[in-house]
C-alpha cells in the first residue's frame, strides 16, 4: 500500500519541506523512524562540491543570518599571501583570535561562516587567488571587524589586504544566493576543510511523518500538475509560514515529489528575518 511521507528540516525559523510517495516495501524499511525529530549530522567533510555538504551549508546559512549581518571577503597583499593551504588557515585561525577576543571585550556573541577560496596549479598543488568569504552575525561594527585584518602594532601595523564589505539583503534568492555562489567555486582539495562555521549556530532537525489523512497519490499529482503547482492550497494548509518556493517533480520509480521552502512567521523576503 502506498502512502505519502512528509519530511521537514527546520533550523531556526527556516523551514524545507518534501512530501514523497512511498511504497510498502520502503515503510517497513524505515518504519523506526517515522514521528522522529532528530538533529543532522554534520558532514564528515566539508567540501562544498558534496551535495550534502552543500545542503547543510545551505541550511546553517539560512536558519543563523539575516538581513543587515555582514558578508565580507579578505584578500591578501603580495606579501601577506599564503604559499601553502596550511598557511592559509593558520592566517584565518589567527584572525578569528584575533576577533573573538574584540567580541569579548563588548560582550557581542561571535556567529560566523567562513569559505575559502583558492586555484591549485600544477602538479605540486601550488596555489594562488586565494581568499576567505565571511559571513558574520551583526553585533561588532564594521570598523571593527575588518580592523582585525592586519599584522603589527603601532606604527608598524599594516592591513593584511583589502576587505570587501557590504550588508546581507534579501531578494528572491535571499542567502540561498550566497551559498550558490559560494558552492561554484574551487574549494579546498580532497581531505581539508572546504568551510567552517562557529559552534553556536543553530543545527537543522529532521522529522518525519506520514500524512494519509492529508494526502494521497491522486492529491499529490493534482497538486503538482495545477496551474499554480499546489500553492493555493499550501498557502491555505501553512497558515503561519511564508512559503518562498514550491517545486514539483516527476520520477518514474516513485511519482510525484512536492518540495517547499518556507519561513516561520515572518513578513520579510527570503533570506530576511529568521530570528
Amino acid at each position: 500500500m502506498a502512502f505519502i511521507r512528509e519530511r521537514t528540516i527546520t533550523i531556526g525559523k527556516y523551514v524545507e519541506t518534501d512530501i514523497i510517495p512511498r511504497t510498502a516495501a520502503a515503510e517497513i524499511a524505515v518504519r523506526s523512524n517515522r514521528g522522529r525529530k532528530r538533529e543532522v549530522s554534520r558532514p564528515a567533510q566539508q567540501n562544498l562540491n558534496n551535495k550534502n555538504s552543500h545542503r547543510y551549508f545551505t541550511w546553517l546559512l539560512q536558519g543563523n543570518f539575516e538581513n543587515g549581518d555582514y558578508y565580507m571577503t579578505y584578500t591578501y597583499k603580495p606579501k601577506f599571501k599564503p604559499k601553502t593551504i596550511g598557511g592559509a588557515q593558520k592566517e584565518i585561525k589567527n584572525w578569528l583570535g584575533r576577533l573573538r577576543r574584540k567580541a569579548k571585550k563588548t560582550s557581542v556573541e561571535l556567529k560566523y561562516m567562513i569559505v575559502t577560496e583558492f586555484t591549485e596549479e600544477g602538479e605540486a598543488g601550488d596555489i594562488s587567488n586565494i581568499h576567505h568569504h565571511v559571513i558574520i552575525k551583526k553585533g561588532l561594527n564594521a570598523e571593527e571587524i575588518i580592523d582585525t585584518w592586519s599584522k603589527g602594532r603601532g606604527k608598524n601595523r599594516e592591513p593584511i589586504g583589502i576587505v570587501h564589505f557590504s550588508l546581507i539583503q534579501s531578494d528572491s534568492d535571499g542567502l540561498l544566493a550566497i551559498a550558490n555562489y559560494l558552492s561554484k567555486q574551487k574549494r579546498w582539495k580532497k581531505g581539508c576543510k572546504s568551510w567552517s562555521s562557529s559552534k553556536n549556530l543553530n543545527r537543522p532537525f529532521l522529522s518525519i511523518d506520514d500524512h494519509d489523512r492529508d494526502y494521497s497519490k491522486r492529491k499529490v499529482e493534482a497538486l503538482a500538475l495545477s496551474n499554480d503547482g499546489g500553492e493555493e492550497f499550501f498557502r491555505r494548509k501553512y497558515k503561519n509560514y511564508r512559503i518562498t518556493h514550491i517545486e514539483c517533480k516527476y520520477y518514474e520509480l516513485t511519482g510525484w515529489h512536492i518540495y517547499l521552502r518556507a519561513w516561520r512567521d515572518s513578513g520579510d523576503d527570503e533570506g530576511g528575518s529568521n530570528q
